[in-house]
């Protein structure tokens, strides 16, 4: 009988008196392919060893100049072309189209999230997202605040983002006030 069982179940799944685990973990790799030979991609790759196996990384990535979303609205031509470092309140996001909303008070900046890949988006929750700002648009999404100030002339092609709920917008917003001043002195 018990020579049954055990040829009826996984062995992954039915071990009683090995001491291994019942579940074998998974370990992945997110965002990453997995090649059997690596190549570099551009100029700016290099090959990089982390835990003992080879990746190839983009080396030449800005890594973006804190900006607030007052800022972007304000004086959209200032920053375009360039890479900031935005954080808001996601206001809301659509998976279909891969845009979403963040706001910072009563300024709103819409955000491509294309390159991102799959990621979970809480609306409500504070994101810190780099990326280029383009000034093409496709089109006005229909989902704004009704007094909301945002730019139609810009949009924000996000190529990193993470949630950073629970930060204090208004020490944060004091601590890069002091950072750009002791830069510029």
């Amino acid at each position: 009988m018990i020579g049954f069982l055990r040829s009826a179940f996984s062995t992954t799944l039915f071990r009683p008196f090995t001491g291994q685990p019942a579940v074998r973990t998974v370990e992945a790799a997110r965002g990453m392919k997995v090649r059997s030979s690596v190549k570099l991609m551009c100029d700016g790759c290099n090959f990089v060893r982390r835990r003992g196996r080879l990746f190839v990384v983009r080396m030449d990535l800005e890594p973006g100049r804190p900006v607030f979303l007052d800022e972007l609205v304000q004086q959209p031509q200032l920053h375009t072309g360039k890479t900031v470092r935005v954080t808001g309140t996601l206001h809301a996001y659509s998976p279909v189209t891969d845009r979403a909303e963040l706001v910072d008070g009563q300024y709103l900046l819409i955000v491509d999230t294309q390159l991102l890949g799959v990621q979970q988006y809480h609306v409500g929750q504070t994101y810190q997202l780099i990326g280029e700002i383009d000034s093409v648009m496709d089109q006005v999404p229909e989902r704004l605040f009704d007094d909301a100030k945002f730019s139609q002339q810009i949009v924000l092609r996000a190529r990193v983002g993470k949630s950073v709920d629970g930060l204090d917008m208004a020490v944060y917003k004091k601590s890069v006030h002091a950072v750009r001043k002791f830069l510029d002195s």
